[in-house]
């Protein structure tokens, strides 16, 4: 899960070259709204797609109180469910 949020960037790259330093593969990823004043939120998610080579699952809206059923609904479960 990338939270969207100042930062987002890095934490992405070097999370992904942690797991690839380690033998393993990023099968998909998920971006969560955290901050919803984020600046320039959408050219940092065009951003993590050209640079993270597995699909995005879904994107989660930012939310006050979170609930689980609202979540899974911005999830691709189908997709999610090929790469288990």
């Amino acid at each position: 899960m990338v939270g969207l949020r100042l930062g987002c960037l890095s934490h992405a790259l070097l999370t992904v070259e942690a797991l690839h330093a380690r033998g393993l593969r990023l099968a998909g990823w998920i971006a969560n709204r955290i901050d919803p004043d984020m600046a320039r939120a959408v050219q940092n998610l065009q951003a993590l797609r050209a640079r993270l080579h597995a699909p995005l699952l879904g994107t989660i809206p930012h939310a006050r109180n979170p609930q689980s059923a609202k979540t899974t609904r911005a999830l691709d479960i189908k997709r999610l469910n090929t790469l288990i």
